[in-house]
């Protein structure tokens, strides 16, 4: 795969994480810490997971080692967005850093070797998969999620 098939795949992928953070600003301010059940991540550390994922694999490709790195806890939401803003902005900067020839780099990760542009197209799916988890605990929260597939901006944060 090049980097202009993963960059296309990351179009979509820019989509979802707007879509997701506007699922996170309707985490009400004192759930953070709501877990559904005992062996799960609690709705903060999923927002915090899905965003962290992002940086934590092109910086992968980038230096052609994969450093799995400590999730953040954060006490508020608003600290959180701050964070998964500024992940998303770091993620999409260091992709356009990155070269043809890295992608084609094997990295280990995870205990398997794979190729740099197979690490970048595992963000897309990512991103999905737990923007959907993060709509099933609102609900569980009893609250109504944005739509799936609402892309667009909001008048509140533009994004």
């Amino acid at each position: 795969m090049n980097k202009a098939q993963i960059e296309g795949q990351w179009g979509f992928a820019r989509l979802v994480y707007g879509n997701a953070r506007r699922q996170i600003e309707r985490i009400p301010d004192d759930q953070l810490g709501f877990r559904p059940t005992a062996d799960i991540r609690t709705i903060g550390e999923l927002a915090v997971h899905m965003h962290q994922y992002l940086t934590e694999l092109t910086e992968a490709v980038l230096t052609g080692q994969h450093v799995a790195a400590d999730e953040p806890k954060f006490a508020t939401k608003a600290a959180l967005l701050n964070w998964a803003d500024a992940q998303v902005a770091r993620g999409f900067e260091n992709l356009g850093k990155i070269t043809e020839a890295q992608l084609s780099q094997v990295i280990d990760a995870w205990g398997t070797k794979f190729p740099g542009w197979q690490l970048l197209s595992f963000v897309p799916t990512e991103v999905v998969h737990h923007r959907g988890q993060l709509m099933t605990y609102l609900r569980l929260l009893g609250v109504e999620p944005v739509f799936a597939y609402d892309f667009e901006p909001t008048a509140e944060t533009g994004k």
